[in-house]
């Protein structure tokens, strides 16, 4: 799964999360919420498919340092 995006505010450079919470009534069913702004964006059609159904990309290694070390 990729790292969701950053916040679109140019006062902040936070981590949006994918918030359920407040959007059961819409078909979707999901926004990109900042909690440092409390502000909701809606995703773009990209993201939609990527945290819908996982990347259809290659994407950027996250992997744990420690496990380089062993």
């Amino acid at each position: 799964m990729p790292l969701p995006p950053t916040c679109p505010t140019p006062d902040c450079d936070d981590r949006l999360w994918k918030d359920t919470a407040h959007t059961n009534t819409d078909w979707d069913n999901w926004r990109w919420w900042c909690c440092r702004c409390r502000k909701q964006w809606y995703p773009t059609a990209e993201q939609l498919q990527d945290f819908r159904y996982g990347t259809s990309r290659p994407a950027a290694a996250h992997r744990d340092p420690r496990a380089a070390h062993r």
